[in-house]
């Protein structure tokens, strides 16, 4: 199992979810994100950052994230049924038609 980082400093959260340095301090001086000042530095811990961007790491959020996809792709094999059906269904109209 990958264990996360405990904390960032503002730089690694601008290069890994590709915000500008400016917008996130601005956002932890508006209060918008919870961050100690360590010397000139901010850090940040995930959890925050994902609660400022609107990601719930939750387990019962990533429960139903995996519940989504798991339907999502029944719904696109059903979609596959379906127009495999309508084809069959076509052409035995053809194969009636030409009788």
């Amino acid at each position: 199992m990958i264990k996360e980082k405990q904390v960032y400093r503002l730089k690694e959260v601008s290069e890994k979810y590709d915000i500008p340095v400016t917008r996130l301090t601005l956002a932890i001086r508006n209060g918008e994100i919870k961050a100690v000042k360590s010397g000139k530095e901010y850090l940040v811990t995930p959890s925050e950052i994902h609660k400022y961007l609107g990601i719930d790491t939750t387990n019962e959020g990533i429960t139903r994230e995996l519940y989504i996809k798991e339907l999502e792709n029944k719904i696109k094999i059903y979609e596959a049924k379906i127009n495999m059906l309508k084809n069959c269904i076509s052409m035995m109209q053809d194969i009636f038609r030409d009788v």
